[in-house]
């Protein structure tokens, strides 16, 4: 029961795209799953082969160019994340993959950065999520620009564009990686996190979910090493194929294909799922049921450490303590305002955290006085037994 991710791409398809002609890739809107694709694609010899790559930001420009750039037939890949540096880069010819926005290459053009009449391909990845996000006659008007370039679609499902590859990729070649089932089998769970919490995102659904023993899938194998130092923990294993070893827990670090989910489904009791937003609407097509996992996110975290300080803070003034230092503190009252020195003392005191203040303040014995006995059938052992079970004081 192993998992496979091999696109049919045969002679055909591979002489299609050799040969410059449009073609049409059915695959999820997750970024490794366009390897395949680069890796079929002709390899760069002259300058008639640069490639625009127009996709949503949502799914991550810097992303794309990532995972792109691992293809040996991209050549140098630049991420439009700033047009004045981009510009320069495109007019100085060190750019042969441009991933951008289709409003950005407009606005490249205006600056006459980029010449879409010389370009060789042009890849439009999900086309459906540009025109969902308001990018539709962008899009067109790019395309209209660069009528001679190859069109490679890369959509979720091309029957949702068919309006779409009616006008800008007719009749072409089809290659079906993976696409929605039309009944969906498969059940997880999700949490939305972005690409630079995921890390963080992982190591709390660890905590959260405390399993005996898990898998961590990451499709791309060189990337899976920053995985192996998320967790020292034995009973965790990274993976690309899920293989048939059950565990408890099976986190997908990137969105999976309908196959893969079914996969993990397979050897996993809970299955999770970190995505885009963008990514939502395509994985609750794949998945009969899928319900969100709440991750603390760096906001929680920061807010329930301020509010441990505050309860402290709160616990010395109660109890009078500060006095003396009140007294060695007043002359910086006279330079700065008493907020900013105590803001500089909790820094202090969040960067190097002792053991808590109760702790290091708990008086050793304490007086109660109880207004219960034998007359309410109230022992002194009741009494004891029920202030040792409330405090854990041996």
């Amino acid at each position: 029961m192993s998992w496979h991710f091999k696109p049919a791409f045969d002679a055909g398809h591979r002489a299609s795209l050799a040969d410059g002609k449009n073609f049409v890739y059915v695959c999820p809107p997750t970024w490794w799953a366009l390897l395949p694709l680069l890796d079929n694609a002709p390899p760069f010899n002259d300058s008639r082969h640069h490639t625009l790559v127009l996709t949503n930001p949502a799914l991550g420009i810097t992303e794309a160019a990532q995972v792109i750039e691992r293809s040996a037939t991209a050549g140098s890949v630049h991420s439009a994340t700033g047009l004045t540096r981009t510009g320069r880069l495109l007019r100085n010819g060190h750019v042969n993959t441009l991933v951008s926005t289709p409003a950005d290459v407009l606005a490249l053009l205006q600056q006459s950065a980029v010449n879409l009449g010389q370009l060789g391909r042009i890849l439009i990845a999900w086309p459906e999520m540009m025109m969902e996000a308001g990018s539709a006659d962008d899009l067109d008007s790019v395309l209209a620009e660069a009528s001679g370039a190859q069109r490679i679609v890369a959509t979720g499902d091309e029957a949702t564009i068919s309006d779409f590859l009616e006008r800008h990729a007719r009749r072409t070649p089809l290659v079906v990686a993976s696409k929605p089932p039309a009944v969906p089998a498969a059940s997880a769970r999700y949490a939305v996190v972005e690409k630079s919490g995921i890390e963080s995102a992982v190591r709390a659904a660890l905590d959260i979910i405390n399993p005996d023993s898990a898998l961590i899938w990451d499709p791309i194998a060189q990337t899976q090493a920053r995985w192996h130092e998320t967790s020292v923990d034995p009973g965790i294993r990274v993976v690309s194929d899920p293989g048939t070893e059950p565990v408890d827990l099976a986190i997908a670090v990137r969105l999976p294909t309908a196959e893969a989910l079914v996969q993990l489904n397979a050897v996993a009791g809970d299955t999770l799922i970190l995505v885009r937003a963008a990514q939502m609407p395509y994985l609750r097509r794949i998945t009969q049921r899928a319900r969100a996992l709440q991750l603390p996110d760096a906001v929680d975290r920061a807010r329930d450490q301020a509010a441990r300080l505050r309860e402290e803070v709160r616990d010395l003034v109660e109890r009078g303590r500060g006095s003396a230092e009140l007294l060695a503190l007043a002359p910086l009252f006279n330079t700065y305002d008493p907020a900013t020195v105590a803001g500089a003392l909790a820094a202090e005191r969040l960067a190097s955290p002792s053991t808590t203040v109760r702790e290091q303040q708990m008086p050793t014995w304490v007086r109660l006085h109880a207004t219960v006995g034998r007359q309410d059938y109230v022992s002194t052992g009741d009494i004891v037994g029920a202030v040792l079970n409330a405090t854990g004081v041996s």
